[in-house]
């Protein structure tokens, strides 16, 4: 049972405190109640603070020894039953929490190290994987050299093959490519910025990638460079060329044309296709002509208008 001289400083108050739990509860409410033995203290002997209160206040022959006794007994009482208690519980709850923090480091370092292995597996096998493509294309390459050699003819030479296969290759690269012509060229411009303009005319907003201008700039030289871009897939390449012909329609970009991105070789038989187009106009004026195919078609202007 508590003495009636400590129910006098809110000490009644305070919870018990578990052995080894740290509760800001207990330290709130011991706080408290040492205060209110303080502001006693500081009131009858006359001072502003209870951390100047020397042994020459307390010897004053006007304050009673039972008032002296009586904050003695509520001191003690706090400093035993909870002061120093909770300090033990302070203690071992640092202790717990720096034992918990050098557990999660290994544990940091640990996961660092099986991140490590598990890169290193990915490309052991991603080396056992490319090892294995390469061996399989290169045995298909000498099945397929084998076969050629016995069934085609002795000019179809390897340099001949090799051409053939880059061509292949080349193109399907190229696929996914279209060339711009026509896009004014400025200082720090912002290619993706103009070509997204450029395909929103024709309601297109592919994901532009790969956005550059082709070849050097040439002092004196007015023209703007062609401009190329990459889209995800050939389809989308394919739909944005279908498209490309309504751009035609619009104000300020009649001057504006959108191709594939042809391989070299495409462009010298394209433009052998072109003269030849332009002749055959020439020659024959009754006549339509246009490409179809790689190849030159015609029909009756006449035909063409009464149908």
């Amino acid at each position: 049972m508590m003495m009636p001289a400590l129910q006098n400083y809110h000490i009644s108050q305070l919870d018990t405190v578990v052995n080894g739990e740290f509760n800001m509860l207990n330290v709130s409410q011991v706080i408290t109640a040492t205060d209110s033995v303080f502001r006693e203290m500081c009131k009858e002997l006359n001072i502003d603070n209870g951390c100047v209160i020397k042994q020459n206040h307390l010897n004053k022959r006007t304050l009673p020894k039972e008032k002296l006794a009586e904050w003695l007994e509520a001191v003690c009482y706090i400093l035993d039953s909870f002061s120093v208690p909770l300090l033990k519980n302070a203690v071992s709850s640092i202790d717990r929490s720096a034992k918990r923090i050098d557990e999660l480091q290994k544990e940091k370092i640990d996961d660092q190290n099986k991140i490590i292995q598990l890169k290193d597996e990915v490309l052991e096998k991603k080396s056992v994987v490319l090892n294995d493509v390469k061996l399989a294309v290169q045995t298909e390459v000498k099945s397929f050299s084998s076969i050629v050699k016995k069934n085609c003819p002795p000019a179809l030479s390897r340099k001949t093959i090799e051409a053939a296969v880059k061509s292949v290759c080349d193109k399907e690269d190229r696929s996914k490519n279209i060339i711009i012509y026509g896009i004014e060229e400025t200082s720090g411009e912002v290619l993706p910025d103009k070509v997204g303009k450029v395909l929103q005319e024709i309601d297109e907003k592919p994901v532009i990638r790969d956005c550059g201008r082709v070849g050097v700039k040439r002092s004196g030289d007015t023209r703007p460079r062609p401009v190329k871009f990459s889209l995800s897939n050939s389809d989308h390449v394919a739909q944005v060329l279908r498209s490309a012909k309504r751009l035609h329609t619009k104000d300020g970009y009649k001057s504006v044309y959108l191709c594939p991105d042809r391989t070299v070789q495409e462009r010298k038989s394209l433009k052998k296709l072109l003269d030849q187009l332009k002749e055959k106009r020439a020659s024959e004026p009754n006549r339509t002509y246009y490409i179809r195919n790689n190849r030159i078609v015609s029909s009756d202007k006449n035909s063409d208008l009464s149908g």
